[in-house]
C-alpha cells in the first residue's frame, strides 16, 4: 500500500491494490476475439453486444462519440445516462485497466455528500466528473492506463487533486476537505504607460472584453487583460474628467458631465460617445444642466437616470435630475431629490424603482417621475454633505448593499448596511477585519463581493497604509453567509480613483489610484486578481453559444464541456467604473436552464426590471466555480427570428461563425418529421453527418466537433451543412479557423 498526500489543507490518500477488480455490476471489461468485440455493463452507461459481422479495431482509447459511429460496422449501442466511458482496446484476451475509488471527508471523518470529484488526462482530452453518494462514496470504472489527475472539491472546501499512475491494478484514493485556505493570486499583467490615469478617470469593460480607460477623454488606453498589449485611439475634442459612464445597447460608451479643465469647479454639460471598435467619437446634444460628479442609474428600458452633481461656480451640489433616451438623443427633465449629492450610487430595483442610498435614501418611481423617502441607514453619522463613502450593489435575491463607511463619530462602524426593499429599511451586516471607506466594489459570479483597498477607518497602526491611509488589503463578503474571507494582498496600495472591473475570464483587473486622491499615481501598472474560484480544479466550459443578442423570456443553448452536470447559469452585468458609482449593468442573475448531455439551454426572464437591457457576461457555474464567460446582449423581443415570427419554411445558420473548435447548426423546422444534417466541403465531397435531435417542429440546434465521419479533425476552410426536411433543403456555409 502506498500513500501520498496532496497540498497543505487538505489530505489524500492513495491505497494501490494488486489483482482487485471491481465487482461484476461495476465492471466493463473489452476483449478481442477474432473479428469480434465483447463488452460486459458498467453500472448501466454502456452496452456494446457482439456481432458476427464486426471488423477487426485498431488500438485506441474509445469513447461513445467513437463507439456511435461504429453502428455501421454491425456493433450495437446502448447507451442509459450521458457519462462519458472510457474504453482502451488492448492485446486479444487481456482486460481493461481497473478502477478508481473512494471517498470523500471533512476531517472529523464525516461525508461530503454530492462533492464534486474529477478525473482528467494530463492533456485535458479525457474528463469523467462524478458526485460522491451519502456516504461519500465515488468510483470510476474501466479506466486505461497512463496517467490521471484526480480532484475533489465542494463548495466551501479546500480543493484537493493528485497525479495517479494507473497500471494493472485498481486504486483506491480518499480526500478529506477541510475550509478553503486560498487566498486568490494578484500579478501585474501590463501598465498603461505612458498615461498616468488619476483623480479624473473611469475604467469601463467594452463589448469585445478589452477595458477602455480615460483619463477626462483625452490620451485614452485600451488594454486588453488576457494578451496585457494596448493601443491607443484618439483623443476626443474636448476634455471631460470626472464624468460617468455607461455602455448603450449598441455597444458605444457614453461620458457624461464632468469638468471642462483640471479645475473641478469647471462643470460642463457634455455629453459624447466613444465606439470601441471604430475608434471614433461622436458628441451628444447637452445635458440641461452642468454636473460634475453626477449619479447615474440605468433603467429598465436602456434609458439613463442622471442626478445631481456639483455646478459651476463653485462646484454647489444640485438636485436636479434628467434622463437620456439614447433612442431619440435627448433629454428630459426629471423629478428633483430631497437633497442636492454628488455621484449618489444608485441601483434599478427588481420593482422597477430606482434607490439612491446618497442623500438620505429615497426611491424614484420611474412611471410616476416621482421621488420618495425610504429607510434611514442605520450608520446616519456618513458626514454628508461630503462625498460618499460607499459603493452600492444589487444583490441576487434583490437586496441592496452599500460596502464602504467612514467612521466619522461612529464609535464601531461596519462596512455593510443591506437594504431590504420588502420592508424599506437597513440592517448592518458582518464587519471586515479592517474598515475602509471608498473601496473598490465588484461583483462576482459566485454572489459574493470582491472588495480592494481604500482607505483605512480603523485606528490599527499595524495595518500597512500609504501617506494617505490607503491600503493593499482585499476580501471577499459572502451576503448570504454573511461572511467575509481575507485574500491576497495588492502590489498597490490603491484610493478610489482606482478602477477596478471584472472581465469574461473570472478575473477582477484594477488600474490607477496608486497615489492619494487627486494626487499623480506612483505606478502605472494593471494588476489582476485571480480569485479562489480559479484553483478549484477543472472549469466547465462554454465551446459555443447559439447567439450573444438575446431576449427577454427567450431561450439561449450553450454547448458545454468539463462537466456532466452544470449548477447555475449566471448573467453579470458589465462594469462601467468611475470613482465609487458603477454605472453598468448592477445584475447577478440566476437563470432557469435544462441541460442535456453537452447541451445547455437556458431562458433569460422575461420582466426587463429584473433582466435589464444591456450588456451581460455569461457564465455556466459548476457549484463555485465559473467557465470563461461569454459577453452577449440583452434586450426586448425583437421582431424575426427566432422569437416573433416562426419561418414558413427550413431555416439554418451556424454560431459562432467563423469557429475554431465547435459550432452550434441551429435550423427551425416548420413541420415535424425527420430531418438530415450534412457535410460537404467546397469541393462538394460529403465529409460526414451531424446528428439531428428529436422529430419535433421549432428550433433545434446540433454541434459539430470540427470532426470527418472518421473521426479526423479537419482542416481550416469554407464547409458547407445541408439541412434536409422532408419537403426542402437548405445549404448554409460555415468558416473554420485554426
Amino acid at each position: 500500500m502506498s500513500t501520498r498526500g496532496c497540498r497543505p489543507g487538505c489530505d489524500t490518500r492513495t491505497r494501490t491494490t494488486t489483482n482487485r477488480r471491481p465487482t461484476p455490476t461495476h465492471t466493463c471489461r473489452t476483449y478481442i476475439t477474432g473479428t469480434s468485440i465483447d463488452l460486459v455493463r458498467e453500472v448501466d452507461h454502456v452496452l456494446v453486444k457482439r456481432s458476427a459481422s464486426a471488423r477487426r479495431l485498431p488500438p485506441m482509447v474509445y469513447n461513445q462519440t467513437r463507439l456511435r459511429r461504429l453502428r455501421g460496422a454491425g456493433m450495437t449501442l446502448t447507451t442509459a445516462t450521458t457519462l462519458t466511458l472510457l474504453l482502451t482496446l488492448l492485446a486479444p484476451g487481456a482486460a481493461l485497466a481497473g478502477a478508481i475509488r473512494g471517498f470523500v471527508r471533512t476531517p472529523g471523518g464525516q461525508p461530503l455528500v454530492q462533492a464534486r470529484v474529477t478525473l482528467m488526462s494530463p492533456d485535458t482530452v479525457e474528463f469523467r466528473e462524478r458526485r460522491t453518494d451519502p456516504a461519500g462514496r465515488f468510483i470510476f470504472g474501466s479506466i486505461a492506463p497512463g496517467s490521471w489527475i484526480l480532484g475533489a472539491s465542494k463548495r466551501g472546501t479546500a480543493y484537493a487533486e493528485t497525479l495517479l499512475a494507473l497500471g494493472g491494478s485498481d486504486l483506491d484514493v480518499d480526500f478529506t476537505l477541510g475550509p478553503d485556505p486560498h487566498l486568490g493570486r494578484w500579478s501585474v499583467i501590463g501598465t498603461t504607460d505612458p498615461e498616468n490615469l488619476y483623480a479624473t478617470n473611469s475604467g469601463s469593460l467594452l463589448p469585445d472584453g478589452r477595458i477602455l480607460y480615460c483619463h477626462n477623454t483625452k490620451d485614452p488606453v485600451i488594454f486588453d487583460p488576457v494578451t496585457g498589449t494596448k493601443s491607443f485611439p484618439v483623443s476626443s475634442p474636448s476634455q471631460q474628467g470626472c464624468h460617468v459612464t455607461s455602455l448603450l445597447e449598441d455597444g458605444r460608451l457614453i461620458f457624461i458631465g464632468g469638468q471642462g479643465s483640471d479645475d473641478f469647479r469647471d462643470a460642463i454639460r457634455t455629453v459624447k460617445t466613444f465606439n470601441g471598435t471604430s475608434g471614433e467619437w461622436l458628441v451628444l446634444p447637452d445635458l440641461i444642466e452642468e454636473r460634475w460628479y453626477p449619479g447615474l442609474a440605468r433603467l429598465a428600458d436602456g434609458r439613463l437616470l442622471v442626478m445631481g452633481g456639483g455646478q459651476s461656480p463653485n462646484a454647489q451640489r444640485t438636485p436636479t435630475c434628467e434622463i437620456y433616451d439614447p433612442s431619440l438623443t435627448q433629454w428630459s427633465p426629471a423629478a428633483p431629490m430631497s437633497l442636492a449629492s454628488d455621484y449618489p450610487p444608485a441601483v434599478l430595483l427588481y420593482s422597477g424603482k430606482v434607490l439612491r442610498s446618497w442623500w438620505p435614501p429615497q426611491l424614484y418611481d420611474v412611471t410616476a417621475n416621482t421621488w420618495q423617502d425610504t429607510g434611514a441607514m442605520v450608520q446616519s453619522d456618513r458626514l454628508w454633505p461630503g462625498h460618499c463613502d460607499h459603493s452600492l450593489v444589487l444583490l441576487p435575491d434583490g437586496r441592496a448593499c452599500a460596502v464602504g463607511v467612514e467612521r466619522g463619530s461612529l464609535t464601531s462602524p461596519t462596512m455593510i448596511e443591506r437594504y431590504d426593499p420588502g420592508s424599506g429599511t437597513w440592517s448592518l451586516g458582518a464587519n471586515a477585519s479592517a474598515t475602509r471607506s471608498r473601496p473598490e466594489v465588484v461583483m462576482l459570479p459566485t454572489g459574493q463581493i470582491f472588495v480592494a483597498g481604500g482607505k483605512l477607518e480603523d485606528p490599527n497602526p499595524a495595518i500597512p497604509t500609504n501617506a494617505f491611509g490607503q491600503v493593499k488589503l482585499t476580501d471577499l463578503y459572502d451576503p448570504v453567509a454573511d461572511l467575509w474571507r481575507r485574500c491576497a494582498d495588492m502590489k498597490w496600495f490603491r484610493e478610489y480613483h482606482a478602477t477596478t472591473v471584472l472581465v469574461p475570464d473570472g478575473r477582477v483587473v484594477t488600474a490607477a489610484g496608486t497615489g492619494g486622491p487627486a494626487q499623480p499615481g506612483v505606478s502605472n501598472e494593471v494588476e489582476a486578481f485571480e480569485p479562489y474560484y480559479l484553483f478549484r480544479g477543472v472549469r466547465p466550459r462554454i465551446n459555443a453559444i447559439a447567439r450573444t443578442q438575446l431576449h427577454h423570456g427567450s431561450p439561449v443553448t450553450l454547448q458545454v464541456s468539463r462537466t456532466d452536470s452544470v449548477t447555475s447559469i449566471v448573467l453579470m452585468g458589465t462594469d462601467a467604473v468611475t470613482h465609487w458609482v458603477n454605472g453598468g449593468v448592477p445584475r447577478v442573475l440566476s437563470l432557469p436552464f435544462e441541460q442535456s448531455g453537452g447541451l445547455v439551454t437556458a431562458t433569460v426572464p422575461t420582466d426587463p426590471n429584473r433582466a435589464l437591457v444591456g450588456h451581460y457576461i455569461l457564465f455556466a457555474m459548476v457549484d463555485d466555480i465559473p467557465s470563461s464567460g461569454v459577453i452577449v446582449h440583452v434586450g426586448p423581443p425583437a421582431a424575426g427570428l427566432p422569437e416573433d415570427a416562426p419561418p414558413r419554411s427550413l431555416v439554418a445558420r451556424g454560431s459562432p461563425n467563423p469557429f475554431s473548435n465547435r459550432v452550434l447548426i441551429e435550423w427551425y423546422r416548420p413541420r415535424s418529421g425527420p430531418t438530415g444534417l450534412a457535410l460537404f466541403d467546397v469541393q462538394g465531397r460529403r465529409i460526414g453527418r451531424i446528428p439531428a435531435s428529436g422529430t419535433r417542429e421549432g428550433w433545434q440546434q446540433s454541434a459539430w466537433d470540427g470532426r470527418d465521419s472518421s473521426g479526423r479533425e479537419v482542416p481550416a476552410g469554407v464547409y458547407c451543412v445541408k439541412v434536409e426536411g422532408q419537403s426542402d433543403v437548405v445549404v448554409t456555409k460555415i468558416v473554420r479557423l485554426r
